[in-house]
């Protein structure tokens, strides 16, 4: 397994066992594996025993104990199985190391080898008891002395030859042991009925066995009554008898090790586990009261094996299904093992077992299987099982606890990357197994759960320091950046609030670059990613100097979150405006568990002549006023000198430091914080002056906002109007993208609006190029707040034309988790009262609709889909999905995307149905159906940010050219000179096709997500605008996103 994003390879499980062979379904793959693990030797050999010890009742009292805290796991386990894909072959190592980090990952991995081996070399001694306790037997029938050892050395020898003999088995093949585990199972199932059916007729007097009528007693073993040990000579109290107990429950993740070959992993492991664990809880209190209350509490002690003395129709059918049993648990653990420990070997977790790495991919890790066998056979030089149980129990008590703990805290912090599809799993759950399950190794041995303790966080610290020392380039992401992420958001909200409960409000105020005494300056070229979106490169027009952002290397993609700054309009009283946007950012925040800053900026050239707000807003009325008049009179203004005005009156003000403008500010700032309390928004709340230089107050703040990691990756905008551009007659509209600087309007509304667009469009490509997320929101009064959420269900449409690096997934996904998406509000109307009081009430969500839009002719819409419903099963989304292929060939990606980039996505070839300028990766991708197309590309060094639909699920979609049916009967409408001539329509034509198709399809959508339009070089500002506003017409609420180019949505947590 290569170590990286994906180690194992990238199908599915579903499909590795259909090209395997194999494909288990719960029954076989999960239940009956479970089932043979958890009905040990544990239920022939020292239950019976324990019931003489400790009474039925409290006997029934440990079973249920050990049986809770593996109900509690069960859970968390659960969660951990339905967060993402599984791969390899190593079962519980990993989904716990992918899913909680590779540090976590290895460490509890460590644990469970350990006590899988204990259990094991616990069936090795209880094989070689049995065989034992069936010579003495034998030999004191025939009237000879013997007390069962023939040296003194017996035991141990019989269990290395065990071992041996047993790794040779496993050496030879493991699918001997495969094909034979059925046979095992069935074996120990057979001693189980022939046990209860011999002590149930020695109860009723028609069956003796080889016990005597004096052995028969009733109720003698209802309550505890602890005595020597007739062969350790040891008296056992009520916490030695739960450490002989609990390996009787220890096998539930025998499941998971058989997770490569089951049809559905994340349905079956749940679902056998459970049901095993209610099985074999019955069947072990079952023995319990059966025995207890039909054998004198003597003959229990004193035999150890009576469930073969009193079993039917002979002793042989159990002495022998005993061992029999035993041999199928060690050639399972034999099997299991060796693959855990190769696993992380070939991981590069841990240095030291690079010996033990696997030399071809697939094959059996022969020195990892001797290794395993030689740590079995220590434990077993003891020669009693009773020695070994106690620190099998710790090592799994403590891995359990480690697994509660860590999911307690995956579903605590709520990270976008955890999305568990168990309906039943919460945090809460995960907690109580947690202590359940540590309570329970303090209360069997203090000093041996605290030196395991130990043992584990040594192993943790080594495991951090060896790979930063090797430079490991496993990149899982890890649960402790996300509590960290969480602990520092959490802080800074907490200082957020602290802030906002003073009374008075902090005066600095941020100044914009031009009052700094810098200028800002355009980027010339377009910058370049790598395939991760981890490094932009640009240069500056004066000096030429390349300027180049690193982001932290250790980011993944599930530890991604929207940190927001969000861009408040305000009028001139300092009051937020466009209260929407404040809105969608408090929704966002609070699902994306992000920071969220919101600034608004003042223009201090429009009020610092004021007296006082309301004045300011008066005078800058009556020079609106002025303006409008003196517009009529003059025939023609430039923009030179409407700037030179401007700059002239800016000159006359006072500045910042006027007290009237240091009021505004004070005044806006508690204005903007009161909005964010209403709409329950933790963040932010920053107030900046500019002195007309609006944009470049924008840019300084993208700039300067944030701490390290904190600081924002995502713009939000409200989507500006322009009243000139919307004026404008369509034979005036520019039909090209690009800016020739010929055309010029004699109209100083128009004049001012193409400056603004110009600025406008300039700042979101600036903010592009510094590798952030920005988001344009076109909203209106009934988009859902806090204070009104919808009275019903809502629904949020995604147009996905360009993959974008998942964020048009993610973003309207933790929309929809949001109350005010589910029809009732959050603090109120969370609970509805019922006939016994409140209880409750599960938030359903939003219901998400996703529109892939395919842009050429050679996507199969019925291919697509199906590509599209698997991508969204993969990434634990749920949408209902629609192909939408009455746009293909108009050329909308062409304004969605840089097809001039460095990286060019690959182009798919209209006639021969092929991938063109792609990498030979996509080629080869050609014709395999199943494939994980997006985790692939980004393996093979291939960004899918500038790739549309139809070219990440390449070989999934396309074929030759495909014309469907209601494309053919609706040709009729797609009769635009420029369609039929180039095959492309102009950008408004092809903005007005969209924005129809959306309306036709989303008419009844409470919100609209799709791409932005890609800024391309010379962009002329006008027709960017007209093209958004196009497509956004007839809509109320529509959010158009445009990622960084990094991704941020995996298959797996």
């Amino acid at each position: 397994m290569a170590a990286g994003e994906l180690s194992a390879s990238t199908a599915t499980p579903s499909l590795q066992a259909q090209q395997s062979g194999h494909q288990l379904d719960t029954l076989h793959g999960v239940y009956f594996p479970c089932l043979q693990s958890i009905l040990g030797v544990i239920l022939f050999l020292r239950l019976t025993h324990i019931t003489s010890q400790a009474g039925c009742l409290f006997t029934s009292l440990l079973i249920l104990v050990s049986s809770a805290s593996t109900l509690f796991t069960w859970s968390s386990l659960s969660a951990i199985v339905t967060n993402g894909q599984i791969q390899g072959s190593s079962g519980p190592y990993y989904i716990i190391s992918r899913t909680l980090g590779a540090d976590i990952g290895c460490s509890l991995g460590l644990l469970y080898y350990i006590g899988n081996t204990l259990s094991c070399s616990m069936f090795v001694l209880g094989a070689a008891e049995a065989v034992q306790h069936s010579v003495r037997a034998y030999y004191a029938r025939w009237g000879y002395g013997f007390s069962g050892h023939i040296f003194r050395w017996d035991v141990q020898l019989l269990a290395i030859l065990l071992v041996v003999s047993m790794a040779g088995c496993v050496h030879v093949g493991t699918k001997y042991v495969t094909l034979f585990s059925n046979l095992f199972l069935c074996v120990t199932l057979t001693s189980i009925l022939c046990v209860c059916m011999g002590c149930a007729l020695f109860a009723m007097g028609l069956e003796e066995g080889n016990l005597q009528p004096y052995d028969r007693s009733f109720m003698e073993n209802l309550w505890p009554r602890y005595e020597p040990d007739p062969y350790t000579g040891v008296v056992p109290n009520f916490f030695s008898c739960l450490a002989l107990v609990y390996p009787c429950v220890t096998g539930m993740l025998a499941g998971t090790s058989k997770s490569l070959h089951l049809k559905n992993p994340s349905m079956s492991i749940p679902k056998g586990t459970f049901w095993a664990i209610m099985t074999c809880t019955f069947v072990y209190l079952t023995v319990c009261w059966l025995f207890g209350m039909t054998i004198s509490n003597r003959t229990l002690k004193v035999d150890k094996f009576v469930t073969a003395s009193v079993s039917y129709p002979h002793e042989l059918v159990v002495r022998v299904g005993v061992i029999v049993s035993c041999l199928g648990l060690i050639l399972g653990c034999m099997s299991t093992a060796p693959n855990l420990i190769a696993a992380m070997s070939s991981d590069n977790v841990l240095p030291f077992l690079a010996i033990l790495r696997q030399d071809c991919e697939g094959d059996q890790p022969r020195k990892a299987l001797w290794f395993t066998a030689i740590l079995v056979a220590l434990p077993t030089l003891g020669g009693n099982l009773d020695h070994v149980s106690p620190y099998a129990t710790i090592f799994y008590l403590l891995m359990y606890a480690g697994l509660n703990a860590a999911t307690c805290i995956s579903g605590y912090v709520k990270p976008p990357g955890f999305r568990p599809t168990f309906r039943y799993f919460h945090w809460s759950v995960s907690f109580v197994g947690f202590v359940w399950c540590l309570g329970l190794s303090f209360c069997i041995s203090v000093v041996g759960t605290f030196v395991s303790m130990l043992a584990f966080l040594l192993m943790h610290g080594y495991i951090k320091k060896a790979r930063r020392l090797a430079k490991s380039g496993i990149r899982w992401g890890t649960l402790g950046n996300a509590v960290r992420y969480n602990i520092v958001s959490s802080a800074l909200n907490s200082l957020a609030k602290s802030a906002a409960s003073t009374s008075s409000f902090p005066t600095e105020v941020t100044l914009s670059m031009a009052e700094e005494g810098s200028t800002l300056t355009g980027i010339k070229k377009s910058p370049s990613f790598t395939s991760d979106g981890s490094v932009l490169s640009g240069s500056i027009d004066n000096n030429e100097e390349w300027v180049h952002f690193q982001p932290n290397s250790e980011f993944h993609a599930k530890n991604w979150r929207p940190q927001l700054l969000t861009i408040m309009d305000v009028d001139y009283h300092g009051a937020p405006t466009n209260l929407h946007v404040m809105s969608l950012a408090a929704q966002l925040q609070q699902m994306g568990k992000g920071i969220n800053v919101v600034i608004t900026i003042i223009d201090r050239s429009k009020a610092a002549n004021a007296v006082s707000v309301a004045s300011a807003i008066n005078s800058i009325c009556e020079e609106a006023k002025a303006r409008e008049d003196a517009s009529l009179s003059s025939d023609i203004t430039g923009t030179s000198r409407w700037q030179n005005e401007e700059e002239s009156r800016s000159s006359t003000t006072s500045g910042i430091d006027h007290a009237d403008t240091i009021k505004l500010i004070q005044r806006s700032k508690g204005l903007l914080m009161f909005q964010m309390k209403r709409e329950g928004m933790d963040g932010f709340a920053e107030v900046s002056t500019t002195d007309g230089k609006f944009f470049e107050a924008v840019w300084s703040a993208v700039i300067h906002t944030g701490l390290g990691p904190l600081s924002p990756n995502t713009i939000l905008f409200s989507l500006p109007s322009f009243l000139a551009f919307e004026q404008s007659s369509p034979t005036n509209e520019i039909k090209d993208m690009e800016c020739d600087g010929g055309s010029r309007r004699d109209s100083i509304a128009f004049e001012q609006d193409l400056i603004r667009a110009g600025e406008y469009l300039r700042t979101i490509n600036g903010i592009l190029n510094l590798g952030k997320a920005v988001i344009l929101f076109k909203g209106c009064p009934t988009y859902p707040k806090h204070e009104a959420p919808l009275p019903e269900r809502g629904t949020i449409d995604v147009w996905w034309i360009v993959h974008d690096g998942g964020l048009l997934l993610l973003l309207p996904f933790l929309l929809s988790k949001h109350a005010v998406w589910a029809g009732i509000n959050d603090d109120i109307g969370t609970k509805r009262k019922s006939k016994n009081g409140f209880r409750r009430r599960k938030l359903p969500g939003a219901k998400l609709r996703l529109f892939a839009v395919t842009t050429t002719r050679a996507e199969n819409p019925t291919k697509l889909h199906d590509a599209v419903v698997d991508h969204l099963q993969r990434v634990r989304i749920q949408a209902e999905v629609t192909v939408v292929d009455c746009l293909s060939g108009i050329g909308i990606d062409e304004y969605m995307r840089d097809w001039n980039s460095e990286k060019v996505a690959p182009r798919l070839d209209l006639k021969k149905g092929i991938v063109h300028d792609a990498t030979s990766i996509l080629k080869q991708n050609m014709g395999l159906p199943s494939r994980n197309h997006v985790a692939s590309l980004r393996k093979d060094g291939i960004s899918t940010h500038n790739m549309t639909l139809g070219e990440v699920f390449a070989s999934k979609a396309c074929e030759k050219p495909f014309v469907s049916e209601e494309e053919q009967a609706n040709s009729s409408h797609t009769t635009d000179a420029s369609l039929q001539n180039n095959g492309t329509s102009s950008p408004i034509d092809a903005a007005s096709l969209f924005g129809d198709t959306i309306r036709r399809y989303s008419s009844d959508a409470n919100l609209v997500v799709t791409n932005l339009p890609f800024i391309h070089k010379k962009q002329c500002a006008q027709a960017y605008f007209q093209f958004i506003e196009r497509v956004c017409e007839g809509l109320d609420n529509v959010m158009f996103v445009r990622g960084s180019g990094a991704e941020v949505i995996t298959a797996y947590a």
